[in-house]
């Protein structure tokens, strides 16, 4: 452009930001501080707008590569682990991180985005936080006593059987105390609680120590053929339903093959087993 046009869109630019840029010295045009200082942010926002395909690439090859999952305990131990293990020796290596959390955290933090995906029983109880919910599982309720407990040569144990049993039971408020409390409430009985803990995986010791018998399921436990407890159904009880859990919107990449991998793992056990054939139904 000439000379004269130039010159008048730098006077436009000094007026519309209230600066001058340039000292005019003997019809020569030199850098004020300002203008200097100007001139080095605008060159370094300019790059940054140039990096913005590299930035994109990025962050499309971590949302590719990374997962971010959230569970409770029990279920990290036996279907998360176990998955990430089938995805990892089925060369679908990826960058993981696997966190527990109490079940209001959970929720909320997938909510959030903390977390790309959530395994959790239904139903969700935050009604505040909206998120996406997708069944994955359902899991009939079992009796986890003592292998030499007299219930445990029945094939299948009623509410009434185990009304006068003693209990290893989770704490009030946890998942599997409340159904507890209400199975057995359902028909009029209160659970003689022997033992109580916050966790699923002593309580499952405390049981193999004769402690008490509790209520569990195949998703939350994976026995081995010559543990010192075993699994009894319990009859006319309502399966358990597992769901993945994630924030409104289209799942994270890697959500869908580790949700696969999940499946895979379940009808690997129902294939090796009879017995968590019949308790564990894929949805």
């Amino acid at each position: 452009m000439s000379a004269s046009a130039a010159s008048r869109l730098l006077s436009l630019l000094e007026a519309e930001l209230d600066l001058t840029l340039f000292s005019r010295e003997k019809r020569q045009l030199v850098l004020t501080d300002d203008g200097d200082i100007l001139y080095r942010r605008l060159m370094q926002t300019l790059d940054g707008l140039d990096g913005i395909p590299a930035l994109a690439s990025d962050i499309r090859n971590r949302s590719h590569r990374r997962l971010t999952l959230v569970t409770a305990a029990p279920i990290a131990r036996t279907l998360v682990s176990p998955a990430l293990a089938r995805m990892e020796a089925g060369g679908r290596s990826m960058q993981c991180s696997l966190n527990v959390e109490t079940r209001f955290d959970i929720e909320s933090k997938v909510a959030a985005r903390s977390y790309n995906l959530g395994l959790i029983s239904l139903p969700v109880e935050n009604a505040i936080l909206e998120v996406d919910v997708e069944p994955i599982l359902q899991v009939g309720v079992e009796v986890l006593m003592p292998r030499e407990h007299p219930l445990a040569g029945k094939d299948t144990v009623t509410v009434e059987d185990i009304a006068g049993e003693r209990f290893v039971a989770l704490r009030p408020g946890q998942r599997w105390r409340d159904r507890l409390d209400q199975v057995l409430g359902l028909a009029g009985h209160d659970p003689e609680v022997s033992v109580e803990t916050s966790s699923s995986i002593v309580a499952l010791q405390l049981v193999r120590d004769r402690l008490g018998i509790t209520l569990t399921d195949r998703a939350s436990i994976d026995l081995q053929k010559d543990d010192a407890a075993v699994l009894r159904p319990l009859a006319d009880t309502p399966p358990t339903t597992y769901a993945a859990i994630h924030a409104p919107g289209p799942r994270a990449p890697l959500a869908t093959t580790f949700l696969d991998a999940v499946s895979e793992i379940v009808e690997t056990r129902r294939a090796a087993d009879p017995e968590a054939a019949a308790m564990l139904e894929l949805i």
